[in-house]
Parts: structure tokens; C-alpha cells; sequence
């Protein structure tokens, strides 16, 4: 296997393991070398497919001592699951994820910068390719992962396990212009990584916002909303909370 998105290959093998209980929550995963030789790829795409799962809550890297198994089931029968649409969710978003950003902005360390410019560098190659969700949702769950707040980390791996399973939700990306959403998304990303490493709460709030603001525009733009009175009114403002400005 040749495919750039191999390393997601890798995550997925090793996901059907855990949820065949080849291993248990609590066990070491064979070393990156042992990986590297039973699945016949690079160490550089086993260390990926570990950030991907790392991400989504999977396993917990520590240094010096090895790879261990967190959970071995994605979330199945949510409460949400037949409740939450797509607006909703982005909705959800908006006012979760922009002070995930801003608290993130505060706690932030360098290995998490760290593994947001290198999923930076995977995104930069697939510029004239359709957006890449494996991605996108690593590089949101890292952005939560880096407040350090086990919690918050699990809330917003949740709610990207929710919208990467709605049928609508995908079909309304697909709909839209594949690679304008790949470059468009990516340099949003890189003004959120940067409000990150200057540690500027206000800014990673706002380009957070931002994010999300243009992502719905995009999305939207292929719906005509003025006639369905069902939408949340909240969802079509351009800025319907009063968010701090950056100082001038």
C-alpha cells in the first residue's frame, strides 16, 4: 500500500483489534518497530496512525514507557445519536470548541504545537484533493487535548464522532467545492495555530469562531434557509454572541 492516507488505514487495523479485544483497556501495544514489521509500512506511518488514535482517545502515548490502550469501542448508542442534525452540531461547536480554543490558548505545550504543525504539513500535501476528516478531526481533538481537561478532550472527540457519522452532514460537504475547502480550511487552521503558539486566548477564540463561521457559510451557501422557519435563527446570525475583540 502506496496511498498517502495509509497511516488511517493503520488506525482503522489496529481499531478492529481493540474492538475484538486483542487487546484490553489498560495494555501496552506493541512497540512502533514491532508494528512497523507486523503491518509491513514505515515507523513514520505507525507514529501517525498513534497521533490519530492518541486523538481519538484510543491510547495514551507516554514517553519512556510505551503505548497503552485507553478504550476499545467508539461511542454506539448515544442519546444523541437520532437527535442531534447537522446544524445542531455546528451549532454545538461554535460555543464549545472557540473557548476550548481560548483555554487551550493558555494551557497549550510545545508537543502539542508540535503535533498541530505536523498535521499542518499532512493537510499542506492534500491542498488539491476533497478535505481530508481524519484530519480535520485530529487536528480539532488535538486542539482539545492540549487544555490538558481530560473531559473536554473526550466532549469534543464526541461531538466529531457524532457529525462524522451523519449522513446529512456528509452529504452537505460533498456538495460543496472539494478543494476550496481544503485550502480554505487549511489556512483557517494556520491562524488558529498561531493564536496557539503566541498564547493569545482572544485570537484562538476569535479564528476558532471564524473557522466555524466560514465553515457554515460554505455549507450553507447551498441551502435556500429563508423559507424553512424550522432552522435556529441562532445558527444564521454571523455573530450572534458578543465575543471579546482583540485589542488594537
Amino acid at each position: 500500500m502506496t496511498d498517502k492516507r495509509l497511516y488511517k488505514e493503520i488506525a482503522t487495523a489496529i481499531k478492529q483489534q481493540l474492538s475484538e479485544g486483542v487487546y484490553k483497556v489498560g495494555d501496552k501495544l506493541p512497540t512502533e518497530r514491532t508494528l512497523s514489521e507486523t503491518f509491513g509500512v514505515g515507523r513514520a506511518v505507525i507514529r501517525e496512525s498513534m497521533i490519530l488514535l492518541e486523538a481519538e482517545g484510543f491510547i495514551d502515548i507516554r514517553k519512556s514507557s510505551g503505548v497503552y490502550v485507553l478504550k476499545t469501542e467508539l461511542f454506539t448508542n448515544s442519546f444523541l445519536n437520532d437527535k442531534a442534525g447537522p446544524f445542531e452540531l455546528l451549532q454545538a461547536r461554535q460555543l464549545i470548541e472557540t473557548n476550548i480554543a481560548a483555554f487551550a490558548a493558555t494551557q497549550i505545550v510545545k508537543s502539542d504545537l508540535a503535533k498541530l504543525h505536523e498535521i499542518l504539513e499532512q493537510e499542506k500535501k492534500l491542498l488539491n484533493s476533497p478535505p481530508d476528516q481524519s484530519l480535520d478531526t485530529l487536528f480539532h481533538c488535538t486542539i482539545a487535548a492540549s487544555t490538558q481537561n481530560a473531559l473536554l478532550a473526550e466532549i469534543v472527540r464526541y461531538i466529531w464522532d457524532v457529525r462524522n457519522r451523519d449522513p446529512l452532514w456528509q452529504k452537505l460537504t460533498k456538495e460543496s467545492d472539494q478543494e476550496e475547502y481544503s485550502r480554505k480550511g487549511y489556512a483557517e487552521h494556520e491562524e488558529i495555530v498561531a493564536a496557539l503558539q503566541r498564547k493569545d486566548p482572544v485570537a484562538a477564540r476569535q479564528s476558532m469562531w471564524q473557522h466555524l463561521e466560514n465553515i457554515k457559510q460554505r455549507v450553507t451557501s447551498q441551502l435556500d434557509v429563508s423559507e424553512q422557519p424550522t432552522f435556529d435563527r441562532f445558527l444564521f446570525e454571523s455573530i450572534p454572541l458578543d465575543l471579546p475583540r482583540e485589542k488594537s
